[in-house]
């Protein structure tokens, strides 16, 4: 193992040496293979999914079809086109002694990504990769062997056609994982997304920095001076447009005054997808009437993931007493307010920690396509080194170039 990923980072000079336009025309051939070569992907996916005995999440995760790859692909297209980020040259300025000082962006260097079923970023993560300088190695979920062999099979003849196969390999065993861990001397940074338990594994046994792609506990919170109609539009959405996903909505708090006419309006819709009510004493009473399935929150309800047709309600009093809760038990990952009170909202972006903050639109957004940067490694909880969906940015880092003419320390 050791060899491996010494070579890897050896050969990781030659991503530096890539134009621009070298890292476009390898990132299209990436999506040219893909798109020639869908019915391949898709006939490993049917294996996976056919060992694949659970339900919920994970599956949906894991499924490809023809639309989830051409969307990929248009991911990458955009990642392609995106600007480079390498070389830019963020600050400049002439010291006391005439010295000129340039803040440059240069790649992290050898990432580990480790991530749990989500099989196209078998090659999202190449592309980004590519686009960064970075040298990589990944480690899918056993879930998805037979499509992440499928997908890196492709992408490895792209990157044979370039001689960058050295820059990046695949892992496929669980032991492999834990052996590199030891290699803080090598690897860089790790980047983990997926299960808390995983991460934390993960953290328990490296020394190796981690960028944690946590859970997302996202929240929602319905103020009094909030639009009712487009409250019910943005909560929908971000509940039961796609329940896998981690910016998927998991708590609901409502002003306590217009609790009654907003669940009464939301109760309904809910219905139409069967969404389990997990409710706080204090919101009890509303759903008693209807037809969905309720549930009293115990203590550790306000903290669970639910990644399905599932829900956990609250009201409050005011404003203040929503960013508390949020804050006592978010993942730090999405928040929405839903209010025309631009004092609530003001206090609510400025007081809530987590690394993206709505007002009046769905948390589903949380996401590197829809951020405009084509695809992203993970959405980072962590509040080092970076936050948010991670695109190619957000996986440099920089160094400092200084200009001298024979200057010298007094």
């Amino acid at each position: 193992m050791r060899n491996l990923l010494e070579n890897i980072k050896k050969n990781s000079q030659k991503l530096l040496n890539l134009t621009p336009k070298d890292k476009e025309k390898i990132i299209l051939k990436l999506v040219q293979i893909l798109r020639e070569n869908f019915k391949i992907i898709l006939e490993a996916n049917e294996k996976d999914m056919a060992n694949f005995t659970k339900s919920g999440a994970i599956k949906d995760r894991l499924f490809l079809n023809e639309e989830r790859i051409l969307a990929l692909c248009e991911g990458l297209e955009k990642i392609a086109y995106i600007e480079d980020p390498i070389g830019k040259i963020s600050k400049g300025w002439k010291n006391n002694a005439g010295l000129n000082i340039q803040k440059i962006s240069i790649p992290l260097g050898l990432i580990c990504v480790i991530y749990e079923a989500r099989p196209s970023l078998s090659a999202e993560i190449v592309a980004l990769m590519i686009k960064s300088s970075n040298a990589c190695v990944f480690k899918g979920g056993s879930e998805a062997k037979f499509t992440n062999k499928a997908i890196f099979n492709l992408v490895s003849k792209v990157l044979k056609e370039f001689d960058l196969e050295d820059c990046f390999a695949m892992l496929y065993e669980r032991e492999q994982i834990m052996e590199i861990l030891a290699f803080d001397d090598i690897i860089d940074v790790i980047i983990p997304r997926g299960s808390s338990k995983m991460i934390q594994e993960i953290a328990k046994n490296t020394k190796i920095p981690l960028i944690k792609q946590d859970k997302g506990l996202c929240h929602a919170f319905v103020d009094e001076s909030a639009n009712l109609n487009m409250a019910l539009k943005i909560i929908l959405n971000a509940k039961c447009q796609r329940v896998s996903v981690c910016n998927a909505l998991e708590t609901l708090l409502i002003h306590e005054k217009i609790a009654k006419d907003f669940i009464e309006l939301l109760s309904p819709e809910l219905e139409k997808f069967k969404v389990k009510i997990h409710a706080h004493k204090n919101a009890l009473s509303y759903f008693q009437n209807t037809n969905l399935e309720l549930f009293k929150a115990n203590e550790n309800t306000f903290d669970t993931e639910w990644l399905d047709f599932a829900i956990n309600v609250k009201l409050v009093k005011d404003c203040d007493e929503a960013i508390e809760h949020i804050n006592k038990h978010s993942s730090l990952h999405s928040e929405a307010i839903i209010s025309n009170n631009a004092l609530n909202i003001g206090k609510f972006q400025r007081l809530i920690n987590s690394s993206c903050v709505y007002v009046n639109t769905s948390t589903r957004f949380s996401d590197g396509a829809e951020f405009g940067f084509g695809g992203e490694v993970g959405i980072a909880t962590s509040k080092l080194h970076a936050r948010g969906p991670m695109g190619v940015e957000d996986i440099c880092t920089y160094k400092y170039i200084i200009y001298g003419e024979g200057q010298i320390r007094e």
